[in-house]
Parts: structure tokens; C-alpha cells; sequence
């Protein structure tokens, strides 16, 4: 019975131990574009961001930009892919801080919070359930991370304090040490795409602007949007007709408030979410 008890301990041990290295991919970083790095992990979905897209970066204009260095700790990057999934683990300083994820109707920096990314109407909480999600955050220390994932993805912002923190908070007593915090300082970006496989991308600074500049070239550029796309722009409520509507523009003229787009909300439409576009 020993002899078997021994033996199935170790049939379990090296399952988890194959399991474990499965789980954890050795990650390769790629350069595919002056100041810009790939890694893939696991195998990525077929149909993603790019594939879509079908966008040409823009070499001549990012070979013309400063030279910079892999601006993450590599070693400080982990990937774990585990039960189908993908989990994603990037390092956070104490003053760092995180601008993106989308579009964000109440929030600019986005350090402390839980979020989603998921496509949808806008609830009025900051979330990552909008209009625009997109899995693209830029750090104060003048570095950018894609997740070219078309999936619903959820992100912890500095909000997962881990077990192996090499900063970990200080334990306190919730009864008795006024200083006992519900929610301590987090040194880490968690992310989990519900996908055996994902590729990350990196775009280099070294400030939050170049980040920015990489990361639109790479995406094959862009224009100056028209001036009224840069202008004042106001919707109008669900069931307003063509005279209420009128009668609104003519209020902002009488006023002299700018105004210079007008949103027509599904009221106008036969049906109204789901919309049918007939008007």
C-alpha cells in the first residue's frame, strides 16, 4: 500500500510539474519596428487587431525617431497560461501611473481600478464596459502595452497585491492598527485573456509622447482630424423630432455657445436597440 501511495505521489507530482511547465512559456521578445517589441504566447487567436486592420507601420518614420531601449524589467514580465486562459503579469512602481484602456467618460488616470474591456453601451461607471475599449495602456514612465487580443479582457490596475511581491505592503492588524488599509498598494498590472495564447506589444519612449508617436505610426499613421471633428459636439435626447432638435440649435445661437456637431440618438430610427438604421 506504501509502495502504491508512493507511487501515485509521484505520477501526481510529475503531472503538475509537466502542467507547470506548460503553464509558464519561456517568453522571447521580438523587435519588429525601431523602439517597438513583440512577444507571442502560447498560440494567439488567428483574428486579432492587425489581422483585421491590415495596416502598414510607417518604417521611415519610426527608423527617424530616437534610438531607445526595452523600457520593462524583461524578467519582471510573466505569462501563465492556464485552464484556456492567458494570464498576464507587468511590473508597476510606486509612482508610476496608468493613462488608457479606452474610452473613459469620468477618469483619466486609471491606476487603482478593476476593469473589463468589453463593448458595450456606457453604464456611467468607468469600467471597461464603453463605447471604445481598447487593451492599450501608457505608463508616466514613457512606455506603451498592447494586448492584440480581440477579447473581452479584465485588468487589475495596481489592485492585486500577489503572494511573491518583491514590495510587498505592510501586514496590519484591521482591529487594532488605524493604519490598516482595505485596499494596500499593488507593485503589479494583471491582466486575464480568456485565450490559450496572446501577443503583447511594447512601444518604447522614452516619453509618454514618443510612446504615443510609435504606437499611432505603427498603427499606419494617422491625419489631423477635420476641425469639426476637434469642435464642440452635442447629442440630443432619445425622442427628440426635427424641430426639437432645430429648436436646440437655435438656443445654442442665441446663447453664442459653441457648438458644432449634432448627435441624433435611435429615437429618430424605426427601432431602437437594437437599432434597425431606418430612419
Amino acid at each position: 500500500m506504501n509502495h502504491m501511495r508512493k507511487g501515485l505521489f509521484c505520477i501526481v507530482f510529475l503531472m503538475v510539474a509537466a502542467l507547470t511547465l506548460v503553464a509558464q512559456p519561456k517568453l522571447q521578445w521580438k523587435s519588429v519596428a525601431p523602439g517597438i517589441w513583440s512577444l507571442k504566447v502560447g498560440q494567439p487567436d488567428k483574428f486579432d487587431f492587425y489581422s483585421v486592420a491590415a495596416v502598414t507601420p510607417k518604417t521611415g518614420a519610426l527608423s527617424a525617431m530616437p534610438g531607445v531601449n526595452f523600457p520593462i524589467t524583461e524578467t519582471e514580465i510573466t505569462a501563465e497560461i492556464i485552464d484556456h486562459k492567458t494570464y498576464l503579469h507587468f511590473p508597476l512602481e510606486a509612482a508610476e501611473r496608468i493613462f488608457g484602456l479606452g474610452l473613459n467618460f469620468k477618469t483619466v488616470e486609471q491606476r487603482g481600478r478593476i476593469m473589463r474591456l468589453h463593448m458595450d453601451h456606457y453604464g456611467g461607471v468607468d469600467n471597461g464596459r464603453n463605447h471604445a475599449p481598447v487593451p492599450f495602456y501608457l505608463s508616466s514612465k514613457g512606455y506603451g502595452v498592447l494586448i492584440n487580443a480581440a477579447r473581452y479582457i479584465d485588468v487589475w490596475v495596481g489592485t492585486a497585491v500577489r503572494k511573491d511581491s518583491k514590495n510587498p505592503p505592510v501586514i496590519r492588524d484591521r482591529n487594532t492598527d488605524k493604519n490598516w488599509e482595505a485596499n494596500p498598494p499593488s507593485d503589479n498590472i494583471e491582466m486575464v485573456v480568456p485565450a490559450e495564447g496572446v501577443e503583447i506589444i511594447v512601444f518604447g519612449g522614452p516619453t509618454m509622447l514618443d510612446a504615443v508617436r510609435r504606437y499611432n505610426l505603427f498603427n499606419g499613421g494617422g491625419c489631423l482630424p477635420p476641425k469639426w471633428g476637434l469642435g464642440f459636439w452635442h447629442r440630443t435626447p432619445t425622442l427628440y423630432n426635427e424641430q426639437d432638435v432645430l429648436n436646440e440649435v437655435q438656443q445654442y445661437a442665441a446663447h453664442k455657445f459653441p457648438l458644432t456637431v449634432i448627435g441624433l440618438e435611435p429615437g429618430w430610427q424605426t427601432r431602437s436597440y437594437p437599432c434597425t438604421y431606418e430612419w
